[in-house]
């Protein structure tokens, strides 16, 4: 009987052991298939490239014609109209050649702005006060290059850091600066602005003072890439640039980091999808060897105040979220990346500025104790 009874305990013992295998099998199964399907969900919704209105008070203007041409040449649709004709309905608008705004359109531009509209400037800026927004310029000479800033930039993303754009000394505008502006690129020698962006109240504008018919070389890639990276931003999309190295320099995003990132082929990307208020963020390795802190800054879309990593735990996993606030962006790292190894995140948007606003009211209106 004690043999019999043994055999059995042992019976029911393998069984016991089977049965946990199995059921750990059952729970990784079953959560491979959930990421599965959670990364199926993630459907990306490409955002088309601005539509772009250039307004110009002289319908025979050379400078708003070539600016049409450059921006064709980058891949945006643009249309020239007279300010006279101008109805501010949607895209982005681009004032060329205009000297002075009307009273009565400058309001039309300010409930424009503020439904999501954008503008940007080419050369001379006209008289317009819009929130914060008052730019003044001067003419003067240009020199021979642009010489694109090394800092990290929405509006330079994803471009060789320092990068030089060759043109004819001719007569441009030379932006009076203020410290609310961000330089983007400056001529070479006398260091005054070429490209300047700045965001005022969640509204975001660009100008530009070099003169398209002066540029040596119209169809630098780096060039159309500048054009299509601005005014995407400008117009509210997401924008986004990457890095590479030590963890310190990654997630500074300095120079050298981005530099290397090409260097070792790390590809990236950030899109809406077809998920309300979700964005995807890709991470690819295309090159031969592992990469250490793969680096993601994301540039948010316009409004959007706050993000969260969501999506299942094998989508986070090892990911970090670092809010960059000042810059109305994020940063998402990984601490490597192996040979091939594809990475799909989620970000789901928490709080925006309507969601602030409102959550605003609703401090101020509740009711005393």
């Amino acid at each position: 009987m004690s043999r019999h009874h043994h055999h059995a305990h042992v019976h029911w013992k393998h069984l016991a052991i089977y049965g946990g295998v199995m059921c750990v099998v059952v729970i990784i199964g079953g959560l491979a298939i959930w990421s599965f399907l959670e990364k199926q969900s993630l459907v990306v919704a490409p955002e088309a490239l601005p539509k772009v209105t250039v307004v110009t008070s002289d319908a025979h203007s050379r400078l708003a014609a070539a600016w049409v041409s450059l921006l064709t040449r980058a891949e945006m649709q643009a249309t020239l109209v007279p300010i006279d004709k101008l109805d501010p309905i949607e895209g982005v608008i681009l004032f060329c050649d205009v000297p002075q705004i009307p009273q009565k359109l400058g309001a039309a531009l300010d409930q424009f702005v503020q439904r999501g509209g954008a503008l940007a400037f080419a050369g001379m800026p006209p008289n317009l006060a819009i929130g914060g927004l008052h730019l003044t310029a001067e003419s003067g000479t240009s020199d021979a290059s642009i010489k694109l800033s090394e800092a990290v930039s929405p509006t330079l993303a994803r471009l060789n850091p320092g990068y030089e754009i060759p043109a004819h000394k001719t007569l441009v505008a030379l932006l009076d600066e203020s410290p609310r502006m961000v330089i983007d690129a400056r001529w070479k020698d006398n260091a005054r602005a070429a490209v300047m962006h700045m965001e005022d109240a969640g509204a975001r504008y660009v100008w530009m003072g070099f003169d398209p018919d002066a540029l040596l070389r119209k169809d630098d890639p780096q060039l159309l890439l500048l054009m299509r990276t601005a005014f995407r931003w400008v117009a509210g999309q997401p924008i986004s640039d990457g890095a590479v190295g030590p963890a310190q320099l990654a997630k500074a995003l300095t120079p050298g980091a981005r530099r290397e990132a090409r260097e070792q082929r790390f590809a990236f990307s950030v899109d809406r999808t077809s998920q309300q208020n979700t964005l995807s963020i890709r991470m690819t390795n295309r090159g031969g060897a592992n990469i250490q802190n793969p680096t993601v800054m994301v540039w948010l879309p316009r409004s959007v105040k706050r993000v969260a990593l969501a999506g299942d735990f094998v989508m986070r996993r090892r990911a970090t979220l670092t809010g960059v606030p000042e810059e109305a962006a994020c940063l998402v790292t990984l601490p490597s990346l192996a040979r091939n190894e594809d990475r799909l995140m989620k970000l789901k948007v928490i709080e925006t500025e309507q969601t602030a606003r409102s959550n605003e009211c609703v401090t101020c209106t509740s009711p005393r104790s």
